[in-house]
């Protein structure tokens, strides 16, 4: 059986293929590894870390840290974003990053 020997017909288009195909392998690829979470500037604020003590809720947590007259509905879901949780389930020696909010 003889082996098939290939020739390059135009090297500058042939060589062209290969650079946009390998271009866009590597796009492809650090499209799917880059997967970080896209911030808006209203995470860009500060923040104060809490550790979690036994009978702390994500609602108690919020109550303590928020500005008067800010919903505490808010601040719960601001809490579970900012820290990319599921649900509001946390446990004793958790640490939870509470946006920093400022009075009105």
């Amino acid at each position: 059986m003889r082996k098939r020997r290939y020739r390059i017909v135009d090297r500058k288009k042939f060589m062209s293929f290969i650079f946009i195909t390998s271009i866009t392998i590597i796009a492809i690829i650090l499209m799917f590894t880059n997967n970080q979470k896209v911030y808006s500037s209203t995470y860009k604020d500060l923040y104060k870390e809490v550790i979690v003590k036994k009978g702390d809720t994500l609602w108690n947590i919020a109550i303590d840290n928020m500005p008067s007259n800010y919903d505490v509905r808010k601040m719960v879901f601001e809490i579970k974003e900012f820290n990319q949780m599921i649900d509001a389930n946390i446990y004793p020696g958790d640490l939870i990053k509470v946006p920093i909010k400022h009075n009105p």
